[in-house]
């Protein structure tokens, strides 16, 4: 299920411009089928606090998974803010449920090893954005943000469909 929150102060006379051309959408990012048609593109995506969950969830496809059609709704040149929740976090909630549990002692891609991965897709030039303060510990997070790339966007849309 899709939420939109935006634009940020209202429709101004100018809904181009910013601020009035900034939205905040609220969805689910693992697609659980390979979609048939074009996603809709974004100039940035911002990932906060769920990469824990979908990996928990979903294992390493639908971290995998998630990355794909983020790097596929991204325009060309376009950013991923990414702030990924740590290793040893998982471990406190891994007990939560059967498949929960299963998922956990069967991932393979840690945290740690996301800017690599997301590399290997098509995005370049990572770069740590730092850690904000937070009070509690365990949200004081490295934001990472990387820009896709071109090149491979424009070979990767003219690929036939594996079927």
């Amino acid at each position: 299920m899709q939420v939109c929150y935006g634009p940020l102060f209202g429709q101004g006379s100018d809904s181009t411009s910013f601020p009035n051309n900034v939205t905040f959408r609220q969805e689910n990012w693992v697609p659980l089928e390979e979609p048939s048609t074009a996603t809709e593109m974004f100039d940035v995506i911002l990932c906060l606090s769920v990469t824990k969950w979908v990996h928990l969830n979903w294992g390493d496809h639908g971290i995998r998974s998630m990355f794909h059609k983020m790097y596929r709704s991204i325009r060309p040149g376009g950013k991923l803010i990414l702030e990924c929740q740590h290793w040893n976090g998982y471990a406190r909630r891994k007990k939560l449920t059967p498949a929960i549990y299963k998922n956990y002692s069967e991932i393979h891609i840690r945290p740690e090893e996301f800017p690599h991965y997301l590399m290997t897709i098509g995005f370049e030039d990572w770069q740590t954005l730092g850690v904000p303060y937070h009070s509690q510990k365990g949200f004081r997070r490295q934001l990472w943000c990387s820009r896709s790339l071109f090149l491979l966007h424009v070979i990767a849309s003219s690929l036939p469909k594996a079927g």
